[in-house]
């Protein structure tokens, strides 16, 4: 076994073929305030091959560069935006199904959720979580288990560990089943 370069790997096993089934899912943010964690949202989208990354709230002129360093190449790679916009349906095309990550009483666990195909992903801000008024909008709202001490992950993290298991559901529904037929 040897290490191979990433971009060899994925060339080969094609992880895009899921878009010929799936539309590419949004990321949204909501009033984040690390350039750091924009920075990482933005470089997540275009892992996961979003459509785009919205971020609702201030947009941090003077912190750009840090977004930017963070980002690496992916900030101009694909869409993504600030916007005082507080219709999240105006922000993104129908009929995607706006699914929000956050702790609230009628949550799912994202593990025993099925997750829809095309789907608009938001996550909430660092230390107060996703605003009423933008989780009301939500149709359908999970949260990640967190078993240990420290309750709560940081919000690039939870994005990825919620676009990845989309992923995976997307793939086990169109990909797995394709190969078996």
């Amino acid at each position: 076994m040897s290490y191979l370069k990433s971009n060899l790997l994925f060339e080969e096993l094609s992880p895009e073929a899921i878009y010929q089934f799936v539309s590419p899912p949004i990321l949204i943010s909501d009033t984040l305030k690390s350039p750091e964690n924009m920075g990482a949202m933005i470089r997540l989208a275009l892992n996961i091959a979003a459509s785009k990354a919205i971020f609702l709230g201030e947009e941090p002129m003077h912190q750009l560069s840090k977004l930017q360093r963070v980002a690496t190449s992916s900030h101009g790679r694909m869409e993504w935006f600030f916007t005082q916009e507080m219709d999240l349906r105006k922000l993104i095309e129908k009929p995607k199904t706006i699914v929000a990550l956050e702790t609230a009483s009628n949550a799912t666990s994202l593990f025993t959720t099925v997750l829809p195909d095309n789907a608009a992903f938001i996550v909430g801000n660092e230390r107060f979580g996703m605003r009423p008024e933008i989780l009301e909008q939500a149709d359908q709202v999970v949260y990640i288990p967190v078993p240990g001490l420290t309750r709560s992950l940081n919000v690039s993290h939870s994005a990825a560990i919620l676009l990845f298991e989309w992923y995976r559901q997307m793939e086990t529904k169109y990909l797995k089943t394709k190969t078996s037929s």
